[in-house]
């Protein structure tokens, strides 16, 4: 089975741009991006601040800048979708739907969800069996258009929300058709009561989550004051353990796409630099 980065680590690694609202602010981005090396985007913007004009201008503005867009956040609340997450409606993720066409990208990223509208805050009743039905009765509506589009929906989740470690991801995801995968992230993954475990969770991670993983986030982490929290820096700027990190995602099928994220604009060139030894 071909390698993930059977293309190359300057091909195959990519760059998680945050947008923003306007215009100039999202050209600068994306230039950036191109201007740090990275030929592959993911790309995301709050989707309640952007108007028609923003859409029908950013594929124009993808290709002036030489960027392939793998591809589009579409972060839905799928536990309670009328509590926006990220400047994401329900009506905003079918638009994404849509939309995914006219960028030229098969990806979609969602959150599993939370009940609460702070992503950083937990709620008692995200970690129920009625959040998972309730993700299921979201997303199950949709189901015909991502498959008609030829899309792929990754769920990306987080330790304060719905389904919050691989274990419980990958029980949802079976009662889910395959155009629904996961967000390999891993500090998004690890229980806190296990982060002196992590390289064991990593490993587990990608056993669980096998044969559904339909994007690759590259972060790092750290506990936070307090060890009930994580601190998210940029890749390789915390204490994962990026070579192994690296050595696992070498096994994934070829085609899924690796984002760089958590950086700002003039940290994607560094990021990159330090990235690229680890994955060729």
């Amino acid at each position: 089975m071909p390698a993930a980065l059977a293309l190359g680590a300057e091909d195959r690694i990519g760059i998680l741009c945050q947008l923003g609202a306007s215009a100039e602010g999202a050209r600068k981005v994306l230039d950036a991006a191109r201007s740090a090396g990275y030929r592959r985007v993911m790309v995301n913007f709050p989707w309640t601040g952007v108007d028609e004009a923003f859409l029908k201008a950013l594929p124009g503005w993808l290709r002036d800048a030489g960027l392939e867009c793998e591809a589009l956040g579409a972060y839905v609340n799928c536990v309670a979708p009328g509590t926006v997450l990220m400047g994401t409606r329900a009506e905003d993720f079918a638009r994404a739907i849509r939309y995914a066409q006219e960028l030229g990208c098969r990806r979609l990223v969602a959150w599993t969800g939370s009940h609460h509208a702070d992503l950083m805050k937990a709620d008692s009743r995200n970690n129920t069996p009625e959040s998972e039905e309730a993700i299921l009765r979201f997303l199950h509506p949709h189901i015909a258009a991502l498959e008609s589009g030829k899309l792929t929906l990754a769920l990306e989740t987080y330790i304060t929300l719905a389904c919050p470690d691989a274990p419980s991801l990958a029980r949802l995801l079976k009662r889910l058709p395959k155009c629904v995968g996961a967000v390999m992230d891993p500090p998004n993954l690890t229980p806190i009561a296990r982060y002196a475990q992590r390289d064991a969770v990593l490993e587990e991670m990608f056993q669980q989550l096998k044969g559904r993983i339909a994007v690759v986030h590259l972060k790092d982490f750290r506990l936070a004051a307090g060890g009930q929290s994580y601190q998210l820096p940029g890749p390789l700027a915390g204490e994962m353990n990026y070579p192994l990190y690296a050595r696992l995602l070498k096994k994934l099928p070829a085609g899924i796409p690796i984002a760089a994220e958590h950086l700002k604009p003039e940290e994607f060139q560094a990021a990159r630099e330090k990235l690229l030894p680890l994955f060729r």
